[in-house]
This record gives structure tokens, C-alpha cells and sequence, in this order.
């Protein structure tokens, strides 16, 4: 028995860190909670790095305090996640709380880089200065929200207690040794090379990046709210075109109810069609489609519900199926309806309307000439409440005589050339 079904890496890493898994990006609560719910697991994973880098730096300095906050730091891991998993899944459709969830965990993200930062730079560990990389690690993450305010609210505090550490950590101002008082330290520190060269790079470079961040996240921010908003205008359209459609199939097929005589008078068209298709040299495939297009009347209905179907595109792709089908099936309906119109008109004397159907005839694609000559052809036959049943030979005389112009000539011509063949198909239904 398995207890653990196999997954590949894509749909793992989408699960974890796709910020469009399973949303609808059109509800801004459930974007912010799928994003949550993805910072939440990068940071759990930064945190695992974290403790990996405090476990390096522990063999490395030999340090008890450093041991100590490794050992901390591993279960701390598994504690804030777990602390920001409730926190986020409580109040999964509450905005207020999930923007709450949003700010503890950038903030959380941005404390916990510089006390690492700070841990590795006090340790006396020769790459220490590497830890400063996990401050613009943290404001990529911030930036992952795609959001401009946020991003501002935490620049701000990222830039103030930056500097306080360049003072502070990265350039010990108050241990250093200057002779004379306080206030003269200070203004022979800021005259310093290390002042000069360092820190104020420093500083330009993390405002750089800060600014490229912005503007990433600025333009981010637009193409998102932009394709939310075409997002709710594609679903009202999708609303609407629901609602057309549904009025449309009701008014047009509601009364279309295939009686038994019907459904005889369709199979038998079909048959006639698709031998009809045959001996003009239509492929198998090709006859075959013909052949399911002439009965698609009795074959296939409209089904318009969509209760069962959760997925909005999934709906919409259902109801876009289900409207060609339904135009295909109205596509077939005005052809036996034509073929019946153009028979009782020509029956009762109306000529001129008669000769009002032949054109429409005229205008029909080839396969549709088919089976409008193959339905004109089982009506002559049939008993019909305006004509008794044509004999074959009588109804193919009634064909040549009034209904030849409306057809191409070829494909009259070998309809009349093989009539013994449609005989048989009929009289042995």
C-alpha cells in the first residue's frame, strides 16, 4: 500500500512557492494569502540557511554564545512558522488579518537578516562581512508582495537602522580610538576614510537598490492591477455570455423536440448523405464527419449546466463548447427546415417563394448541398400533412424538373445518375 503519492519537483515547487496556485487572482484577499502563505515558506527556508550559516560560524569561532543561539535559533524556525501558518490560515478570507500576517512577516524577514548580520560580523569570523548579503536578501522578499506601500514603509526603517549599524557594527564609531572629546570623535570619524569610502557607498548603494526595487515593484504592482481588471471584465462578459447563450438555446431548441417520425426521417437522411458523400469520392474521415453532422439533431444536446464545474475558466471553456455545439445543432435545424420549406411551397404552387428558398440553397457550402438534396429526397418519399409519398421514379422527376438550377451541377447530376442506390437505402430502412 502507498502511503505517499509521487509528485514531480514542478508541481512541489508550485505548491510551495507559486504565487498563483489554486487563487483567483481577481479577489485581492486570496492574492495576499497566497502570498503569505509563499513568503512564509521562504522564510521557513531562509531560516533552515540561517541556523545552517550560525552552525558554520559556531565551528568556526568556537564561541559558546554562538552555539547557543544556533541551538535556539533551529526549533525558533519551526516555532515562528508554525506562529505565521495559524496566523495566516485563521483568517484566510479577513484582508485586515492577512495584511497584518503580510507586515510581521516582512518585518520578521528584515530583523532577523541583520541580528544574523550582526551575529556574524561580531563573531570575529573572517567572512562576517558576507552576512551583510542577507539585508538586500530580505528586501527581495519584501519586494515579492508587489507592493509599493509596503515596500515603502520598510525602506524607511531599512535605511535608518542600516546606518545605525554602520556606526554601530560594520564601523565601530564609539570603540574607535580618537583622541579629544566625544563630539570631536564624531566629526573626525565622518572626516575618515571609512566614513568617506565605505559607508557612504554603502548607503548609495543600498538607496540604489532600494529605488530599482520600487520601480520594479511600481510597474509589477500596475501589470497586476491591470490584469486583475481585465480579469473581472473578462468574468462579467463571461456572466453575459453566459446568459445570452442560455436565452438563445432556450428560445431557439425549446421547441425543437425530435418526435419518433423525425428521428426515423434523420436517420434516414443520414444514410443517404454519407452513401451520398461516398460516391462523390469524399474520404472516409471526411464522409464520416458529414455523417455525424446530419444526425447531430438526435445524437447531441445542449448542456448549459454548470453547478458541477468549481473552476471559472473551466465554466467558460464549458459554455464555448457547448455554444458551438449548439450552433452546429441550429446549423442542421434550418437545413431540415429548409429542405421542408422548399417541398411544401413547391407542392402548393407557391412559386415565388420557392424560388425565395433556391437561392438559399445557392449559397450553401457543399457538404450542406448534400443534405439538403438527400433530405429534399426522403421528404418527396415520406407522407408529409401537405403531400401523400412520392414514388422514387416520381420523386426524382420532381427533383430534375424544379429543383435543378438550385444545386451545383455536378453534384446534382451524380445524386440522379445513383438514385436506384438512395432507392434501396430508403426502402430497406
Amino acid at each position: 500500500m502507498k502511503f505517499f503519492k509521487k509528485r514531480s519537483f514542478s508541481s512541489l515547487f508550485n505548491e510551495w512557492f507559486g504565487f498563483e496556485n489554486g487563487i483567483d487572482i481577481s479577489n485581492e484577499t486570496q492574492v495576499l494569502f497566497r502570498r503569505n502563505i509563499v513568503i512564509k515558506n521562504i522564510i521557513f527556508v531562509s531560516n533552515l540557511v540561517y541556523s545552517a550559516l550560525m552552525t558554520i560560524v559556531s565551528f568556526i569561532t568556537k564561541t559558546n554564545s554562538n552555539w547557543i543561539l544556533t541551538a535556539i535559533l533551529f526549533p525558533l524556525t519551526f516555532l515562528i512558522n508554525s506562529t505565521l501558518k495559524k496566523m495566516i490560515y485563521t483568517h484566510k478570507d479577513d484582508m485586515m488579518h492577512q495584511t497584518i500576517a503580510m507586515y510581521i512577516a516582512c518585518f520578521y524577514m528584515f530583523l532577523s537578516s541583520v541580528i544574523i548580520y550582526m551575529k556574524m560580523k561580531t563573531s570575529g569570523a573572517s567572512f562576517g562581512e558576507a552576512g551583510y548579503m542577507l539585508i538586500y536578501y530580505a528586501l527581495v522578499i519584501v519586494s515579492l508582495y508587489q507592493n509599493k506601500k509596503l515596500l515603502k514603509t520598510i525602506s524607511k526603517w531599512f535605511i535608518v537602522i542600516i546606518t545605525i549599524l554602520h556606526f554601530t557594527i560594520t564601523y565601530n564609531m564609539i570603540s574607535t580610538d580618537f583622541e579629544g572629546n566625544t563630539f570631536q570623535q564624531i566629526i573626525e570619524f565622518l572626516r575618515s576614510e571609512a566614513f568617506a569610502d565605505d559607508i557612504i557607498l554603502r548607503t548609495i548603494v543600498l538607496a540604489s537598490f532600494i529605488l530599482v526595487l520600487y520601480v520594479i515593484v511600481a510597474i509589477t504592482q500596475y501589470m497586476q492591477d491591470q490584469r486583475r481588471l481585465e480579469l473581472i471584465k473578462r468574468e462579467e462578459v463571461q456572466d453575459e455570455f453566459t446568459d445570452i447563450v442560455k436565452e438563445m438555446f432556450d428560445v431557439t431548441l425549446s421547441n425543437d423536440i425530435i418526435s419518433d417520425d423525425d428521428r426515423q426521417h434523420i436517420e434516414i437522411v443520414s444514410m443517404v448523405s454519407k452513401h451520398f458523400s461516398e460516391i462523390l469520392g469524399y474520404s472516409t474521415t471526411k464522409a464520416s464527419k458529414l455523417y455525424e453532422f446530419s444526425r447531430i439533431t438526435i445524437d447531441m444536446h445542449v448542456d448549459l449546466n454548470t453547478d458541477k464545474i468549481a473552476s471559472k475558466d473551466e465554466r467558460f471553456i464549458h459554455l464555448s463548447n457547448q455554444a458551438k455545439l449548439g450552433n452546429e445543432i441550429i446549423k442542421r435545424f434550418e437545413l431540415d427546415r429548409l429542405a421542408d420549406s422548399i417541398i411544401r411551397t413547391s407542392v402548393e404552387g407557391a412559386t415565388i417563394e420557392t424560388q425565395n428558398s433556391g437561392k438559399l440553397i445557392k449559397q450553401k457550402t457543399e457538404e450542406e448541398q448534400i443534405i439538403l438534396l438527400s433530405d429534399m429526397y426522403v421528404t418527396l418519399r415520406s407522407l408529409r400533412s401537405y403531400k401523400r409519398p412520392y414514388p422514387n421514379k416520381m420523386a426524382i422527376e420532381t427533383l430534375n424538373k424544379e429543383f435543378k438550377q438550385f444545386f451545383d451541377s455536378y453534384l446534382f447530376e451524380r445524386f440522379i445518375r445513383f438514385s436506384d442506390e438512395f432507392e434501396k437505402i430508403y426502402d430497406n430502412f
